[in-house]
């Protein structure tokens, strides 16, 4: 078993495509070769790089078996608030779901800068959007990653604007980058924080 955690640190090099072809052929070898069938990988990431993996062909992130993790009920939410010793109250704890929408990774760092007075829940919430703010680092990997991708850009735009988007090949990727996410027959922002950044920082 081969597990590799933080792939996404491998997403911006220049190598990026050569080493995810590699392990897809590796997957791939498993189907003839006796030796093969004895390797396992196990590929964990906060997002999938479909925008960034051209050819879908060469990339392990669709094939075998995938794990998601879902977003935070406001169930898990406020357990998770009571384990950092309550930091945010009910009302603001509901704010933080209607900002964030579960979103797991920027949940926990909202409960972690709270918890650790890095940051007051005020200016949380006042500088949620902001580059330098408490989520800035997170958006504006984000951002970069969208930054030569004027199709996935066009795609996003529409989807905050219209909550549809028809290119289904589209909306597979903006899904895997974490980005959207279906509610109904319909395709909206995954979260209010990210509606309002791209909103901002996409209109050029």
């Amino acid at each position: 078993m081969l597990a590799m955690d933080e792939v996404e640190s491998i997403f911006d090099t220049d190598f990026q495509s050569d080493f995810f072809s590699m392990l897809r052929n590796w997957h791939n070898s498993r189907s003839t070769d006796a030796a093969w069938k004895r390797v396992n990988l196990a590929l964990v990431t906060s997002t999938e790089p479909y925008q960034l993996i051209e050819n879908l062909n060469l990339s392990p992130f669709n094939v075998g078996e995938v794990l998601p993790l879902g977003d935070f009920s406001m169930e898990q939410m406020a357990d998770l608030n009571r384990r950092h010793g309550r930091p945010f109250d009910p009302p603001r704890l509901e704010q933080l779901m209607r900002l964030l929408n579960g979103h797991p990774y920027l949940v926990r760092r909202a409960l972690y800068l709270i918890a650790s007075n890095r940051i007051t829940v005020a200016d949380l919430f006042t500088q949620a959007t902001h580059d330098r703010g408490p989520f800035g680092d997170h958006l504006r990997h984000h951002l970069f990653r969208l930054h030569a991708r004027k199709d996935l850009i066009q795609a996003l735009r529409q989807v905050i604007l219209r909550n549809r988007l028809d290119d289904e090949q589209l909306i597979y990727r903006l899904l895997g980058a974490g980005l959207v996410r279906r509610e109904g027959q319909s395709t909206v922002p995954r979260c209010n924080l990210y509606a309002e950044y791209f909103t901002e920082h996409l209109n050029g």
